[in-house]
């Protein structure tokens, strides 16, 4: 009896190793994942960076940094609704990253809808602690209040 316990117990243990070993090992791919679409993203390599990004997010679906550089990579290619999307998510899951309203607010100013883009560039000042930073966007502002009081066809 005693022996058919042990059995069990070293069953068990061994099997806990083995899953926390894969747990382990599940927890860091999506850092590999990140670091290589970083890399992706330098040497312009855009859909190889989405799709790095994408894992990475899968793995960890709270990694907003991901969600932020993924939306670079869409953007490049011209994917703004994706990037925007993706940006949303950054901020719903960390709402304290000025770099994500920055970025949104550039695409919605690449778009036109500048209302959008006044207030993504309000948000991120709004949270920015560089000094170098928070006096671009406060440019960006000044230039974007511009255009939505400037009339059509001018």
């Amino acid at each position: 009896m005693a022996d058919k316990t042990l059995k069990r117990f070293t069953f068990l243990a061994i099997f806990v190793v083995i899953t926390l070993a894969f747990v382990a090992a599940a927890a860091e791919d999506y850092l590999d994942y990140y670091e290589q679409g970083e890399f992706a993203l330098r040497v312009e390599k855009w859909d190889r960076a989405i799709e790095s990004f994408s894992k990475s997010i899968k793995d960890n679906p709270n990694f907003f940094v991901a969600y932020h550089n993924r939306a670079i990579a869409y953007s490049k290619k011209g994917e703004y609704d994706k990037s925007i999307a993706d940006l949303k998510k950054a901020v719903q899951l960390n709402p304290d990253y000025p770099d994500a309203y920055g970025l949104m607010g550039l695409l919605y100013e690449i778009k036109k809808d500048y209302a959008s883009a006044l207030q993504a560039y309000k948000d991120a000042a709004k949270l920015e602690k560089r000094p170098a930073a928070k006096k671009v966007l406060q440019k960006y502002i000044q230039d974007t209040e511009a255009k939505i009081k400037k009339p059509a066809g001018n």
